[in-house]
């Protein structure tokens, strides 16, 4: 599963909004027209300061070039921080990883694991894109989910090469900045596994319900995305996770926090840093941003 190589917590519809960002969604600026803000913010802390990015780990290659404002915040940090290091991932201990907490022994089958709904659902989609449904019958939810958000957003044309993470993980590395990482892709995928623990089916649930909201209000979240608007953003998050407060807790706010405290050490530190991280983590009382704002930290949109 070389998808895994590609970026911090890969293209999956369970873990993010996903969104592609046509440039012709939205109207011209008029003369004299307030700049809208963009997703990003700085946050000034006693040494440093930090550019916050909400990134979408997948997009169409019509969302570049980014708004000048993004890549001018780029510019001037000398350190870059992402979710995850897509060089170091060893694919072998991946494998093993996920054929360990992902697959189930030779007596159980995802069919006897999910209700009949929730299979018919995942059966639907998985045909549709005229793929076996036997490949999917040894995974146990979570990966199912994985598999299908991945298999589908490719289908709708997004690509982790062309996110945001991959777009400045790939100039950083040709401008010799310096890389910082929050996680590793195996606790990645840990992670997963756990949000699902006890509630197995919940994550592919909620992955085939974002699914079908991506693409019900892709040019929703093109606007909210485009246009700075935190607020709508959480309105759609909110509309994903709903019904799922365990995912929410496990892939969200239990990791908001931790990156807080990574963040305002670097804040206390020589040098500037560009944050690049999920958009979904931007959002809301228990966001990375509240979470730095707790800290006593100036957080400013741009």
């Amino acid at each position: 599963m070389t998808f895994f190589r590609h970026a911090a917590i890969p293209a999956m519809a369970v873990i993010v909004v996903l969104l592609a960002v046509p440039g012709d969604v939205l109207p011209a600026q008029t003369g004299g027209a307030r700049e809208h803000p963009v997703f990003m913010w700085s946050v000034q802390g006693p040494a440093s300061r930090a550019y916050i990015l909400g990134s979408l780990h997948a997009l169409k290659k019509v969302a570049y070039p980014l708004d000048a404002r993004i890549e001018k915040a780029y510019r001037s940090c000398p350190q870059v921080l992402l979710e995850a290091d897509p060089s170091v991932v060893d694919q072998d201990e991946l494998r093993e990883t996920m054929l360990r907490l992902g697959t189930y022994p030779d007596d159980m089958t995802l069919k006897k694991a999910v209700s009949p709904a929730t299979y018919a659902r995942l059966r639907k989609r998985v045909e549709a894109g005229k793929i076996d449904m036997d490949r999917f019958e040894r995974f146990r939810p979570w990966l199912a989910a994985f598999s299908i958000a991945t298999l589908e957003l490719k289908r709708l044309g997004f690509s982790a090469q062309d996110g945001v993470d991959t777009h400045f993980y790939r100039k950083a590395l040709s401008d010799g900045k310096r890389m910082i990482y929050l996680e590793t892709a195996v606790r990645q995928m840990e992670m997963l596994s756990e949000a699902s623990s006890g509630r197995d089916e919940d994550i592919l649930r909620q992955a085939l319900d974002e699914l079908d909201m991506v693409e019900k209000y892709s040019d929703d979240m093109v606007r909210a995305w485009e246009l700075g608007d935190a607020r709508r953003m959480e309105t759609l998050l909110k509309k994903s996770l709903e019904g799922f407060p365990g995912i929410e807790k496990k892939l969200f706010a239990e990791r908001n926090k931790a990156w807080a405290e990574r963040i305002g050490t670097l804040l206390t530190q020589e040098g500037d840093v560009f944050v690049v991280v999920g958009a979904g983590h931007l959002v809301g009382g228990d966001g990375l941003l509240e979470e730095l704002r707790a800290r006593k930290f100036t957080v400013v949109q741009q």
